[in-house]
């Protein structure tokens, strides 16, 4: 019997070692934030060289560095730039997990409710820049252009099903992360070692039965190990409930731009100023059992004033007009494709006009974006939509929400 204390011990002490030697990665899930596209930020929208004027908030990176490159130009090199950044990105909270990413307020240790208004501390600037701002089709000089801007999302309420579903989702990560936890500090097979060590007492068993029984112990739970590590690092799903279309969401943007005509920098003009909000709301249709086949249908709605001064004259004098502009677009999403149509209609002190254009973007890498447009823009002269871009993101790092480890707090 001496021996076969010998042998739990020796057991126990190794899958100890084991224990010690794992990394931090095994006590916590990485769920990394997605996006289809990174989307252009109101400073290009203003510079009006965005093939979409409705644009939401849809990157998860601190630092963004978009090339647009309009083939309307065949001078190769990207005409308009635009750097974004997140003040919240760039300094994460420590304290960041999955349930606060998803809007949830925590109260004595208890879920209780979303909070509406958690995206508001993502706001995000940005600033843009175009070599040759277009005033109209006889306009043959340079006009560089450069334009602030700020957005965000104000209001962001979630469906009762997707809040159900992360909650169930995240209960279930952690059930397999207490799992994990339970076989790393050594718990379980301390007490599967102990029902042994009195099978073998009560038994009497002799050590080689014992020994037969420690390893088949062994594989049992290291077997059952990996596969909660496998299941609590599937999380393709849980990403897709993280990032589904809203119920219903608000998003505030506006900025400034101005542009300094024939090149020079005496002659700086107002360019425009606007303030807009977007709204939105969606539905998924990604199947849990298939969450990278991505189907998701989004509708938005924008309110905009826009004073603009880019206007020419017959005397090429540049007019200042107030436009408020009212429409929507309905987006499909599919895997890596998006198709979308928009309209907007406007209405200024010199006429009523609209805009209407098809959609359509293809993610080719997670930095690298192709995007076309084609429809009819705003006025009646010079006024054909033909948009084929390339739109390259680069950002600081990749961003992640984390999945804690366990502990006594109750979800509700």
């Amino acid at each position: 019997m001496k021996k076969i204390f010998f042998v739990l011990l020796t057991f126990i002490a190794l899958h100890g070692y084991r224990s010690q030697a794992s990394t931090a990665k095994e006590k916590e899930v990485a769920v990394e934030l997605k996006e289809l596209a990174i989307s252009n930020p109101p400073s290009v929208i203003l510079l009006g060289i965005s093939p979409s004027e409705l644009e939401t908030p849809k990157s998860k990176k601190a630092i963004v560095l978009s090339l647009v490159n309009s083939f309307k130009k065949s001078e190769g090199i990207p005409d308009a730039y635009a750097f974004e950044i997140t003040p919240y990105w760039l300094l994460p909270s420590k304290n960041m997990n999955s349930l606060k990413y998803a809007g949830f307020k925590e109260y004595n240790g208890k879920i209780y409710k979303q909070n509406i208004f958690t995206e508001i501390k993502k706001s995000s600037v940005s600033l843009g820049f175009v070599r040759d701002l277009v005033l109209n089709a006889d306009d043959d000089i340079k006009n560089p252009a450069f334009s602030i801007s700020a957005r965000g999302t104000f209001i962001r309420i979630r469906t009762q099903d997707n809040l159900k579903n992360i909650v169930k989702e995240d209960s279930a990560k952690k059930a397999r992360l207490k799992l994990i936890s339970m076989y790393l500090s050594g718990e379980e097979r301390k007490e599967e070692g102990k029902k042994i060590e009195q099978k073998c007492i009560d038994d009497h068993l002799n050590d080689a039965d014992c020994e037969k029984l420690l390893t088949e112990l062994s594989k049992k739970l290291l077997k059952k190990y990996d596969e909660n590590v496998k299941e609590a690092n599937k999380v393709d799903y849980y990403r897709n409930l993280l990032e589904a279309p809203p119920l219903f969401s608000v998003d505030f943007a506006g900025g400034y731009s101005t542009f300094f005509s024939d090149n020079k920098f005496s002659n700086n003009h107002f360019g425009k100023l606007g303030f807009w909000l977007t709204l939105n709301t969606g539905f998924d249709f990604t199947k849990k059992d298939k969450p990278d086949a991505e189907k998701t249908l989004n509708f938005y709605g924008i309110v905009r004033f826009l004073d603009d001064g880019t206007n020419l004259d017959d005397n090429r004098q540049f007019l200042r007009s107030k436009n408020y502009d009212f429409g929507g677009k309905a987006e499909f999403t599919y895997k890596r494709f998006s198709i979308s149509y928009e309209y907007i209609y406007r209405i200024n002190d010199l006429d009523k006009t609209f805009r209407s254009s098809g959609l359509i973007a293809y993610k080719v890498s997670d930095k690298v974006y192709i995007n076309a447009a084609f429809g009819k823009n705003y006025g009646e002269k010079d006024n054909l939509i033909s948009f084929l871009g390339l739109n390259w993101g680069i950002d600081s790092e990749k961003k992640s929400v984390f999945v804690n480890t366990p502990d006594e707090k109750k979800i509700q």
